[in-house]
């Protein structure tokens, strides 16, 4: 009896480090994630990309309906390059992350304030981030949910 006692609490162990150290995948993705943003570098962007990665955006817009649009990986890519390539003095910051675990991966949730000038105009972006990986011991994010109000 007392055997199976121990086998569980190190059975509970390997899971709850197995967790942690997935925990932290996702959180150095996020962090790349960031780094790859502010250094406008999109092909470290799309290394951390999974395949078949899926991105939903939704654009809260003053009182209009909120707009849903979802993109492929390289949809995303596109959008991204052009926004630094067209973008004057583009700005990202993040804070509040956290790394809720759920199911079959980690999700690192955050808030992203952008700021960059378009069209002689200052555009500011909030947007609360979530990105997601999975537990198959790949490094990739494999679906960006974002929430952005633009002004």
């Amino acid at each position: 009896m007392v055997m199976r006692w121990i086998y569980g609490l190190c059975l509970l162990g390997l899971l709850a480090s197995s967790t942690l150290v997935h925990a932290d995948v996702a959180s150095r993705l996020m962090e790349r994630y960031v780094q790859a943003l502010q250094q406008k570098d999109g092909a470290a962007l799309a290394t951390l990309l999974g395949a078949d990665a899926r991105i939903k955006v939704t654009l809260l817009m003053g009182r209009e309906p909120p707009m849903v649009i979802s993109l492929t990986r390289a949809e995303y890519l596109q959008q991204q390059r052009a926004l630094w390539n067209f973008a004057n003095d583009y700005a990202v910051t993040v804070s509040d992350r956290s790394v809720p675990e759920k199911g079959e991966g980690a999700a690192v949730t955050f808030e992203q304030k952008e700021r960059y000038q378009l069209l002689q105009g200052t555009l500011n972006r909030n947007s609360q981030m979530t990105l997601r990986t999975t537990r198959d011991g790949k490094s990739a994010i494999t679906e960006i949910q974002a929430r952005i109000k633009q002004w």
